[in-house]
Protein backbone atom coordinates (compact mmCIF):
# COMPACT_ATOMS: atom_id res chain seq x y z
CA UNK A 1 0.00 0.00 0.00
CA UNK A 2 1.13 3.10 -0.78
CA UNK A 3 -0.32 5.95 1.39
CA UNK A 4 -0.90 9.24 0.20
CA UNK A 5 -0.25 12.42 1.89
CA UNK A 6 -3.73 13.78 0.76
CA UNK A 7 -5.74 10.94 2.46
CA UNK A 8 -6.06 8.64 0.22
CA UNK A 9 -4.23 4.71 -0.55
CA UNK A 10 -3.11 3.33 -3.28
CA UNK A 11 -2.43 -0.75 -3.49
CA UNK A 12 -3.70 -4.30 -4.42
CA UNK A 13 -7.81 -4.41 -4.79
CA UNK A 14 -9.52 -6.43 -1.78
CA UNK A 15 -12.35 -8.26 -2.13
CA UNK A 16 -14.70 -5.93 -0.71
CA UNK A 17 -13.68 -3.33 -2.74
CA UNK A 18 -14.53 -4.82 -5.94
CA UNK A 19 -18.59 -3.99 -6.02
CA UNK A 20 -18.11 -0.07 -6.27
CA UNK A 21 -15.61 -0.43 -9.38
CA UNK A 22 -18.38 -0.75 -12.25
CA UNK A 23 -19.92 2.49 -10.24
CA UNK A 24 -16.53 4.36 -10.67
CA UNK A 25 -16.32 3.36 -14.21
CA UNK A 26 -19.52 4.63 -14.97
CA UNK A 27 -19.04 8.27 -13.34
CA UNK A 28 -16.01 8.58 -14.66
CA UNK A 29 -17.38 7.59 -18.58
CA UNK A 30 -20.18 10.39 -17.71
CA UNK A 31 -18.16 13.39 -18.15
CA UNK A 32 -16.82 12.41 -21.54
CA UNK A 33 -18.84 14.08 -24.55
CA UNK A 34 -21.51 12.45 -25.87
CA UNK A 35 -19.26 12.37 -29.38
CA UNK A 36 -16.41 10.82 -27.80
CA UNK A 37 -18.11 8.00 -25.60
CA UNK A 38 -21.55 7.67 -26.61
CA UNK A 39 -24.19 7.11 -23.82
CA UNK A 40 -24.72 3.70 -25.06
CA UNK A 41 -20.98 2.87 -24.84
CA UNK A 42 -21.28 4.37 -21.10
CA UNK A 43 -23.26 1.49 -19.98
CA UNK A 44 -21.08 -0.99 -20.99
CA UNK A 45 -19.09 -1.03 -17.62
CA UNK A 46 -16.48 -3.96 -16.48
CA UNK A 47 -18.07 -6.76 -15.10
CA UNK A 48 -17.38 -7.81 -11.29
CA UNK A 49 -16.25 -11.20 -12.79
CA UNK A 50 -13.45 -9.51 -14.85
CA UNK A 51 -12.42 -7.12 -11.24
CA UNK A 52 -12.80 -10.77 -9.23
CA UNK A 53 -10.13 -12.14 -12.04
CA UNK A 54 -7.73 -8.68 -12.54
CA UNK A 55 -7.60 -8.77 -8.25
CA UNK A 56 -5.95 -12.20 -7.96
CA UNK A 57 -3.70 -12.16 -11.09
CA UNK A 58 -2.23 -9.02 -9.37
CA UNK A 59 -3.64 -6.77 -11.80
CA UNK A 60 -6.40 -4.75 -10.22
CA UNK A 61 -4.96 -1.19 -8.52
CA UNK A 62 -6.97 0.33 -5.86
CA UNK A 63 -7.23 4.19 -4.77
CA UNK A 64 -9.02 4.27 -1.34
CA UNK A 65 -10.13 7.21 0.73
CA UNK A 66 -8.56 6.70 4.02
CA UNK A 67 -11.25 8.51 6.20
CA UNK A 68 -14.33 6.84 4.81
CA UNK A 69 -12.70 3.60 3.39
CA UNK A 70 -14.54 3.65 0.12
CA UNK A 71 -12.43 3.05 -3.12
CA UNK A 72 -12.43 5.84 -5.41
CA UNK A 73 -10.31 5.36 -8.61
CA UNK A 74 -8.74 2.38 -9.93
CA UNK A 75 -6.33 0.82 -12.52
CA UNK A 76 -6.53 -2.17 -14.14
CA UNK A 77 -3.52 -4.41 -16.72
CA UNK A 78 -3.81 -7.29 -18.82
CA UNK A 79 -0.56 -8.21 -21.05
CA UNK A 80 -0.71 -6.89 -24.90
CA UNK A 81 2.41 -7.45 -27.40
CA UNK A 82 3.81 -9.50 -24.37
CA UNK A 83 4.05 -6.15 -22.01
CA UNK A 84 1.78 -4.79 -19.06
CA UNK A 85 -0.90 -2.44 -20.43
CA UNK A 86 -3.47 -0.37 -18.90
CA UNK A 87 -6.16 -1.27 -19.75
CA UNK A 88 -8.62 0.78 -17.61
CA UNK A 89 -8.16 3.61 -15.10
CA UNK A 90 -10.72 5.61 -13.55
CA UNK A 91 -10.99 8.18 -10.68
CA UNK A 92 -14.47 9.02 -9.25
CA UNK A 93 -14.79 13.07 -10.56
CA UNK A 94 -15.22 14.01 -7.36
CA UNK A 95 -11.89 12.87 -6.54
CA UNK A 96 -10.02 14.29 -9.33
CA UNK A 97 -7.51 16.39 -9.56
CA UNK A 98 -5.83 15.20 -6.65
CA UNK A 99 -2.69 13.26 -8.43
CA UNK A 100 -4.75 9.40 -7.89
CA UNK A 101 -4.38 8.94 -11.29
CA UNK A 102 -0.60 9.43 -11.66
CA UNK A 103 -0.48 7.71 -8.18
CA UNK A 104 -2.08 4.88 -9.81
CA UNK A 105 0.14 4.96 -13.05
CA UNK A 106 2.83 5.03 -11.01
CA UNK A 107 1.93 2.10 -9.19
CA UNK A 108 1.38 -0.18 -12.60
CA UNK A 109 4.35 0.83 -13.89
CA UNK A 110 6.39 -0.20 -10.48
CA UNK A 111 4.43 -3.88 -10.68
CA UNK A 112 5.51 -3.76 -14.54
CA UNK A 113 9.05 -3.32 -13.46
CA UNK A 114 8.76 -6.39 -10.98
CA UNK A 115 7.61 -8.20 -14.09
CA UNK A 116 10.51 -7.47 -16.02
CA UNK A 117 8.62 -4.97 -18.38
CA UNK A 118 10.84 -2.95 -20.87
CA UNK A 119 7.07 -0.65 -20.85
CA UNK A 120 3.38 0.09 -20.13
CA UNK A 121 1.17 0.58 -23.20
CA UNK A 122 -2.66 2.20 -23.26
CA UNK A 123 -5.04 3.77 -25.56
CA UNK A 124 -6.71 6.74 -25.14
CA UNK A 125 -8.15 10.06 -26.48
CA UNK A 126 -6.30 11.92 -28.52
CA UNK A 127 -7.66 15.19 -27.47
CA UNK A 128 -9.31 15.14 -24.23
CA UNK A 129 -6.74 16.72 -21.66
CA UNK A 130 -6.89 13.66 -18.80
CA UNK A 131 -6.14 11.68 -21.64
CA UNK A 132 -3.27 12.09 -23.81
CA UNK A 133 -2.20 14.90 -22.70
CA UNK A 134 -2.19 13.66 -18.98
CA UNK A 135 -0.22 10.46 -20.35
CA UNK A 136 2.25 12.57 -22.06
CA UNK A 137 3.10 14.22 -19.19
CA UNK A 138 3.85 11.56 -17.41
CA UNK A 139 6.06 10.16 -20.18
CA UNK A 140 4.24 8.51 -22.63
CA UNK A 141 4.78 8.92 -26.12
CA UNK A 142 2.10 8.20 -28.63
CA UNK A 143 2.76 5.75 -31.02
CA UNK A 144 2.16 5.43 -34.94
CA UNK A 145 1.43 2.14 -36.50
CA UNK A 146 4.82 1.20 -37.49
CA UNK A 147 6.17 1.54 -33.33
CA UNK A 148 3.37 -0.46 -31.62
CA UNK A 149 2.40 -4.47 -31.74
CA UNK A 150 -0.04 -6.41 -33.35
CA UNK A 151 -2.11 -6.80 -30.21
CA UNK A 152 -1.88 -3.07 -29.84
CA UNK A 153 -3.06 -2.42 -33.12
CA UNK A 154 -5.80 -4.43 -32.67
CA UNK A 155 -7.10 -2.82 -29.48
CA UNK A 156 -7.29 0.25 -31.90
CA UNK A 157 -9.18 -1.76 -34.41
CA UNK A 158 -11.53 -3.65 -31.86
CA UNK A 159 -12.11 0.05 -30.37
CA UNK A 160 -13.29 1.71 -33.90
CA UNK A 161 -15.43 -1.56 -34.29
CA UNK A 162 -17.59 -1.00 -30.73
CA UNK A 163 -17.88 2.43 -32.24
CA UNK A 164 -15.09 4.73 -30.87
CA UNK A 165 -14.08 7.44 -33.88
CA UNK A 166 -9.97 6.00 -34.80
CA UNK A 167 -9.07 9.68 -35.51
CA UNK A 168 -9.46 10.56 -31.95
CA UNK A 169 -8.22 7.29 -30.63
CA UNK A 170 -3.83 6.79 -29.97
CA UNK A 171 -1.57 4.01 -28.71
CA UNK A 172 1.06 5.18 -26.15
CA UNK A 173 3.87 3.57 -24.33
CA UNK A 174 5.88 4.46 -21.33
CA UNK A 175 9.58 3.28 -21.48
CA UNK A 176 10.29 1.95 -18.01
CA UNK A 177 13.56 2.74 -16.61
CA UNK A 178 14.65 0.68 -13.53
CA UNK A 179 14.43 2.17 -9.98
Amino acid sequence: MVEQSSGYVIGPAREEALVGLPEIERAAGAIFAEEDLPARMREHVLSLAFFEAAAREGRLFVATEVARKIPVGFAVTTRVDGSSHLFELDVLPDHGRQGLGRALVETVADRARELGDASVTLTTFRHVGWNAPFYTKLGFEILDGDSMGPELAACLEAEARRGLDPAKRVAMRLALSVR
